[in-house]
């Protein structure tokens, strides 16, 4: 019998709409093999106003509370998932694929001899004759390949899906929730924290988000002010290609493509993007994708929904004002 647990990734308290969407998705697989079992294991300190925005489903989440887990701590994780694989007899583990499991994942496939496949998109067919096969782009997005696991326990981190207008639950189920005990071995300091810092707080994480509005090097670092007016308008985050990151202009935690993150809001809008295929792969699971570049040649516009041809700088003041109208009359 096929028994999944979903490790539900939290900052700052929140549980985070990628990992949401992998508990979603073990859902949806359980659904389709009679017998699954579905179990999810949230590490940190939450509120019950937060634990009520867990998502619904059969189940049960354990929740270790303590407030030694706020931060990741490498080894006290590894301990505690380890420990929740065994007590609920778990033959699959899913992470979303954020920075946090492709830390964490590997740690824990060294640790219970389990195959490990990152990167994973996780479809319908995983289950097919018992197999567990993923699939994810390699070269670039170029080609398709096809992952299966060798060991009787398997790890996935799974890539994000296209974002939904309503929840993709259907069950009026509600998971239940179990607060672990704590444990006395988490008082002991292995990884001390000296200070932490904050870059960019209250920023909202590009991987997250709904709407996305990314730019490319032509936009030059000044014409970023642009995008995060329309970012804040729709409510969205910002993004950034390779060569923006590499240039200063931006940070490393907005880059989107191969090195940086993959994203899949439900809205896109590339500017001065010319579309890499490292880019181009990040992005496959968008929504819609709007692209604005002067060249009307720029592989973008091969993968763009909407796009329009022009000046970055002088179509953007435009867009902006015709949002905030459209928006004063909703």
């Amino acid at each position: 019998m096929n028994t999944f647990l979903v490790f539900l990734e939290q900052r700052e308290g929140v549980v985070k709409k990628s990992s949401i969407d992998t508990w979603n998705r073990a859902q949806e697989l359980a659904a389709l093999h009679p017998g699954a079992a579905v179990s999810a294991l949230l590490v940190g300190p939450a509120s019950t106003r937060q634990l009520d925005g867990c998502p619904g489903g059969n189940g049960v989440i354990y929740h270790a509370n303590e407030e030694a887990f706020r931060l990741y701590n490498p080894e006290h994780y590894t301990r505690l998932v380890v420990e929740t694989m065994k007590r609920v007899a778990a033959t699959t583990l899913f992470f979303a694929d954020t920075a946090l499991s492709r830390d964490l994942a590997p740690r824990l496939s060294v640790r219970l001899k389990a195959s490990l496949l990152t990167g994973c998109a996780v479809d319908d067919a995983w289950g097919e004759n018992g197999g567990g096969c993923c699939q994810r782009p390699v070269y670039s997005g170029a080609a398709i390949a096809s992952f299966a696991p060798c060991r009787p326990l398997k790890i996935y981190t799974c890539t994000p899906r296209a974002s939904r207008i309503s929840s993709p639950i259907t069950s009026g189920a509600r998971a239940s929730v179990v607060v672990l005990e704590p444990s006395s071995s988490t008082s002991e300091e292995l990884f001390p924290l000296v200070r932490r810092m904050a870059m960019h707080e209250g920023v909202r994480d590009v991987a997250e988000a709904r709407i996305i509005v990314a730019g490319g090097r032509g936009m030059g670092r000044a014409g970023f002010g642009l995008l995060e007016a329309l970012a804040r308008l729709l409510g969205g985050a910002v993004g950034a290609s390779r060569p923006v990151v590499d240039e200063g202009w931006r940070p490393h935690a907005e880059q989107i493509g191969q090195t940086g993150k993959t994203v899949a809001p439900a809205l896109y809008l590339a500017c001065a993007i010319s579309g890499a295929p490292q880019h181009l792969a990040a992005i496959g699971s968008a929504g819609i994708v709007v692209a604005i570049n002067c060249d009307p040649h720029a592989p973008i516009f091969d993968v763009a929904d909407y796009a329009l041809v022009g000046d970055v700088h002088l179509l953007l003041p435009k867009l902006i004002e015709e949002f905030r109208e459209f928006l004063k009359k909703r």
